[in-house]
C-alpha cells in the first residue's frame, strides 16, 4: 500500500515537475540556441506563457498534448489574482467530480479560466477527460480553432459565409476548423510552410505552438483585446502605510503609501470589509501609521482592506549605516533624535521600492523602519530626490506661488514655487510664465521642496471664435464652436491668455478673434489668441521674474479689488525709478515687491514704459 502511494506521488511530482518548472531566464535554455523559434520561445517563456525543464533544455522539437496546449493558451491574460481565484472556485468543484482526472489535479486552475474564456465548456472539458483525448498529441488545426476562440474570435469565424483558404493541402482541413484556419490566416498567426501546405493534421511541436502563442499575444496587445467577465469584479492589490483617514457620511477615504512611497487615495463605502488584525471593525478603527492591504476595484473602491496594528513605524532620515556584523543603523528621527537599531541577518531593505542590500543605503535618505517585538524586520528608504507625475489643477498666484497638481495615483500635491527651481517645458528650458492649469507635469523635490518642474503642454479643450466679452466681478466670454453653436463661459481671475506667443488679457482680446480654450471647473483657465492691441496701466505685486527674457508677472489689482495676471515685457527703454525719484534697474526689481506699471501694447506684447517701485 505504502510503495502504491509512493509511486503515486512520484508520478504527480514528475507530472508538475516537467510542466510548470519555469525557468529563471529564457536566455538560460541550453538546446535553442540555434533553433529556428529562439526569439518566439525567449518571449513567450519572458511572459509565463511556456516554460522550460529543470535541466534547462526547453525540447523545442518535442510534440504538445491537448491539456498541455490548453495550459499554454490560459496564460495568454493576465487576469487578476482575485478574479482568477473566483473563477477557479466556480469551476473547480465540478472539475473535480470529472473522471480521469488523477493526477491531473494541478491543471484545474488553467482549465478553469479556459472554461471562462469560452474556449472549451465545462461538458467540453468533461468529455475530454471521459476519453482521454485530453491527453492525446494536439494537431494543428485542432490549435487553429483553441486559439480562435482565445483571442475572443469566434464569432467571427462563425460568421464566416465566402472565403478562400490559399493552401495547398485546404481540403484536408476538417469542415468544422476551417473558418478557425481561415481566422487563423486572416490574422497573420498561422501561416503556410514552403510548399504552401497548412499541414492540419501534423501533430504541433514545442517550438510551433511558441510562435502561435507569441503572434497571438502581439495582436491581443496591438488589438487592446481583454475577456470581458460579466460575473466577476476585477480588483486590484495596494499594499502599504496609512498615512490619513477620512471619514464621511456617504463615503470616506484613506491615504496609503506604498513601498516606494508614492500616496494614493482608496474609497471605503457601507460594503468594504474592513479588518484590523483579523477582527472586523468600523473605519474609526483605521489609524495613520497602520500597515493595510487593500483589494480595491476599477472606481478605486476598496473590496477588502486588512489593517495590522501590531507593528511600530519609525521615520527617519538615515545619518549612518554599519553593515558589518553586528550591523546596526543610525536615523534621526521625526523628533530630531539621534535613534540607532541592531539590524538582523535576515531584514528586508528596499530602495524606491526595489530590494537591495543594506550597504546600498545611502546618508540623508528618508527611511521607514517597520518593527515586530522590538525587531526591525523591513527597511523602506526613499532617495531624497523624488519625482511626481500628473497634471496641474490649480496655480495660486499669491506671493509666494503655490502649484497643485492631482498625481497619476489621484493624490493632490502642493508646492511652493521660487525662483530657484529648473523650470522646463517640453523638456527645454523656459521660465514659470508659460506653465498653465492643465498642464502634465512632473515635478522634482528634494525633501518635499520643489527643486525642477516640466510641463508638457495641454491640446485645447475646445476651439472657436469670440462672439462676446462681459467684462464685470466675474468676466465671462461667449464662443462659437465650428458648429456655430455659441455657449458662454465663465472666465477665471487668474486665466492664463496668450496672443500668438505673447502673454495678455482679457482686456486684449476682441471680438472676431480665434480662440483655443482650457477648463477647470466651470471656468477657463487658459485662452489661446491671434490678435494684441491695447494699452493699460498696472498696479500690483510682481510674483515671479523671468530674468533671461525680462519678463515680470505681475498680480494687477482692477478697481473692483479683483486680482488678474499680467505680464510686462523690459526693454533698455523702460523707465524704472522708486518712489523718490532715484533710477533703479532691471536687477533691483525684487519679487514680492509693490509696482505701478504703464505698459503699451507693442507686436502683440505689453511693453513696459515705466515702472515704479512702491
Amino acid at each position: 500500500m505504502k510503495s502504491k502511494i509512493l509511486n503515486k506521488i512520484l508520478l504527480l511530482t514528475v507530472v508538475i515537475s516537467l510542466l510548470f518548472t519555469m525557468t529563471a531566464n529564457a536566455a538560460a535554455f541550453t538546446d535553442i540556441s540555434t533553433h529556428w523559434a529562439k526569439s518566439y520561445i525567449e518571449r513567450v517563456a519572458a511572459k509565463g506563457i511556456v516554460s522550460g525543464y529543470d535541466n534547462g533544455t526547453f525540447k523545442p522539437d518535442n510534440n504538445v498534448t491537448v491539456l498541455e496546449a490548453l495550459v499554454m493558451i490560459s496564460r495568454l491574460y493576465d487576469i487578476d489574482d482575485d478574479l482568477k481565484e473566483k473563477i477557479v472556485e466556480e469551476y473547480e468543484p465540478s472539475l473535480k467530480k470529472m473522471t480521469n482526472t488523477l493526477y491531473s489535479e494541478w491543471s484545474f486552475e488553467y482549465l478553469s479560466v479556459i472554461i471562462e474564456l469560452g474556449v472549451v465548456s465545462e461538458n467540453g472539458i468533461e468529455d475530454m477527460f471521459a476519453k482521454k483525448t485530453i491527453f492525446q498529441q494536439a494537431t494543428r488545426e485542432e490549435i487553429a480553432v483553441l486559439l480562435t476562440k482565445a483571442m475572443m474570435l469566434g464569432d467571427e469565424a462563425q460568421n464566416l459565409k465566402v472565403y478562400t483558404l490559399p493552401f495547398a493541402d485546404a481540403a484536408k482541413i476538417s469542415t468544422s476548423a476551417r473558418p478557425y484556419v481561415y481566422v487563423m490566416y486572416d490574422k497573420d498567426i498561422f501561416t503556410g510552410d514552403s510548399n504552401k501546405n497548412i499541414n492540419p493534421s501534423n501533430k504541433i511541436t514545442r517550438a510551433e505552438i511558441a510562435t502561435l502563442l507569441d503572434k497571438a499575444w502581439k495582436y491581443i496587445d496591438e488589438n487592446d483585446v481583454y475577456p470581458d467577465f460579466d460575473d466577476y469584479v476585477p480588483t486590484t492589490s495596494l499594499n502599504g502605510i496609512i498615512t490619513k483617514v477620512s471619514t464621511g457620511t456617504a463615503e470616506s477615504y484613506i491615504y496609503v503609501k506604498n513601498d516606494s512611497e508614492v500616496e494614493s487615495i482608496v474609497k471605503i463605502n457601507k460594503d468594504t470589509a474592513i479588518y484590523l488584525n483579523g477582527k472586523a471593525v468600523n473605519i474609526d478603527k483605521l489609524k495613520e501609521d497602520m500597515l493595510v492591504k487593500c483589494k480595491i476595484d476599477s472606481e478605486r473602491i476598496a473590496v477588502k482592506l486588512e489593517a495590522d496594528s501590531s507593528t511600530d513605524v519609525v521615520r527617519g532620515i538615515i545619518y549612518y549605516v554599519a553593515y558589518v556584523a553586528p550591523a546596526k543603523i543610525t536615523i534621526i528621527d521625526e523628533d530630531d533624535d539621534k535613534i540607532t537599531y541592531d539590524m538582523p541577518t535576515d531584514v528586508k531593505v528596499y530602495l524606491d521600492g526595489k530590494e537591495i542590500a543594506l550597504k546600498e543605503l545611502s546618508k540623508n535618505d528618508e527611511v521607514t523602519l517597520y518593527i515586530d517585538n522590538d525587531k526591525v524586520y523591513q527597511i523602506n528608504s526613499i532617495s531624497r530626490i523624488k519625482k511626481f507625475n500628473g497634471t496641474i489643477t490649480a496655480i495660486d498666484y499669491n506671493y509666494p506661488i503655490v502649484v497643485k497638481m492631482k498625481t497619476k495615483e489621484g493624490v493632490i500635491k502642493s508646492f511652493t514655487f521660487n525662483s530657484d527651481v529648473d523650470v522646463t517645458r517640453n523638456d527645454k528650458d523656459s521660465s514659470f510664465d508659460q506653465v498653465r492649469v492643465g498642464d502634465e507635469v512632473t515635478v522634482t523635490t528634494e525633501y518635499d521642496d520643489m527643486i525642477a518642474i516640466n510641463t508638457i503642454a495641454k491640446e485645447a479643450e475646445m476651439s472657436g471664435t469670440i462672439k462676446e466679452i462681459i467684462i464685470g466681478d466675474d468676466n465671462k466670454i461667449k464662443i462659437a464652436d465650428e458648429d456655430g453653436e455659441t455657449t458662454q463661459y465663465a472666465v477665471s481671475n487668474n486665466v492664463i491668455i496668450t496672443i500668438g506667443s505673447n502673454n495678455a488679457t482679457i482686456y486684449d482680446l476682441r471680438v472676431g478673434y480665434n480662440v483655443s480654450v482650457n477648463t477647470s471647473g466651470n471656468e477657463i483657465v487658459t485662452i489661446e489668441a491671434a490678435q494684441l492691441q491695447t494699452a493699460k496701466s498696472f498696479s500690483g505685486k510682481i510674483i515671479y521674474i523671468n530674468s533671461t527674457d525680462k519678463i515680470i508677472m505681475m498680480q494687477n489689482v482692477k478697481d473692483n479689488g479683483q486680482k488678474e495676471l499680467v505680464y510686462l515685457t523690459v526693454t533698455n527703454n523702460t523707465k524704472i525709478f522708486d518712489t523718490t525719484g532715484s533710477t533703479k534697474y532691471f536687477k533691483d526689481l525684487k519679487e514680492g515687491e509693490n509696482i505701478l506699471s504703464t505698459a503699451i501694447s507693442q507686436s502683440g506684447e505689453y511693453v513696459a514704459a515705466s515702472i515704479m517701485i512702491q
